[in-house]
C-alpha cells in the first residue's frame, strides 16, 4: 500500500457518481495498491466524527467501480487496518456487474491509424496528459460505442470537450444521469467538494 497524493485523489474520485461530492462524509486519508488496481478512502463525519471507509476498485476494463463501505471505526489507525485486505498487490480485478459494456481501452488502436495530435498524444513526451484523459474517459458514467473510435480521429477535440465536461461537473459537485448514452447532460446538484481533510493522506504513524 502507498500514501496517495492529492493530484491522484482529485483524479479517481472522479468516478464516484458524485464526484467530489462527498457530503457530511469528508475524506480525510487515502491509500493505494501498488498495482493500481485498488484505491481506499477513510471519511469523518461532519456532525458525529465517525469514520468509515470506500474501496474502490478497477474492473476487468479498469473502471472504477466502488466494492464496499462500512464506518464506525474508532480511529483512523483502525480504519487503516480495515482498508488493508482489500488494498493487497496481486488481486484480480473485478467483475464487469451484469448488463455492462466492456470499455474499449483508449489506447488500444486495434489496427485504426490515430490522427497526428492523438499520435503526439500517445508519445512518450505526453504521457502524464495521455495518462489524465484516460482517467476521464473511464470516469464517464456510459460513453457511447464510438467514443474511443472519434478520438482517435479528427474529433479528437469534441471527445475531449465532453471528457473535460464530464470532470467539470463531477469536480463542482454535479451527477449526471446516464441510463443510456447520450451527449447532452441532465445534472442535480450535490453537496459540497471537501477534499482531504485535516486528517491528511499519509499512512497512520502508527501503521509505517
Amino acid at each position: 500500500m502507498r500514501k496517495v497524493l492529492q493530484w491522484e485523489f482529485d483524479f479517481c474520485a472522479l468516478s464516484l457518481p458524485r464526484g467530489h461530492g462527498f457530503g457530511e462524509q469528508t475524506p480525510v486519508a487515502a491509500w493505494a495498491c501498488d498495482d493500481a488496481r485498488g484505491f481506499g478512502i477513510v471519511t469523518q463525519g461532519v456532525a458525529d466524527g465517525r469514520l468509515g471507509i470506500m474501496v474502490m476498485r478497477r474492473r476487468l476494463d479498469s473502471v472504477w467501480t466502488v466494492t464496499g463501505r462500512t464506518s464506525g471505526f474508532p480511529s483512523i489507525e483502525a480504519a487503516f487496518e480495515a482498508l488493508e485486505p482489500h488494498l493487497k498487490e496481486g488481486q484480480p480485478p473485478e467483475p464487469l456487474p451484469p448488463g455492462a459494456v466492456f470499455r474499449a481501452p483508449l489506447f488500444d488502436f486495434a489496427g485504426r491509424e490515430p490522427s497526428d495530435v492523438f499520435r503526439v498524444l500517445a508519445g512518450v513526451t505526453h504521457r502524464p496528459a495521455a495518462w489524465a484523459l484516460n482517467q476521464l474517459y473511464l470516469a464517464m458514467p456510459k460513453p457511447d460505442r464510438n467514443w474511443v473510435s472519434d478520438c482517435l480521429t479528427t474529433n479528437f477535440h469534441t471527445r475531449l470537450w465532453e471528457a473535460q465536461l464530464v470532470a467539470s461537473f463531477r469536480e463542482t459537485r454535479l451527477a449526471r444521469r446516464a441510463a443510456v448514452p447520450v451527449t447532452g447532460f441532465s445534472d442535480r446538484e450535490q453537496f459540497g467538494r471537501r477534499g482531504l481533510g485535516r486528517g491528511g493522506h499519509g499512512k497512520p504513524a502508527s501503521a509505517v
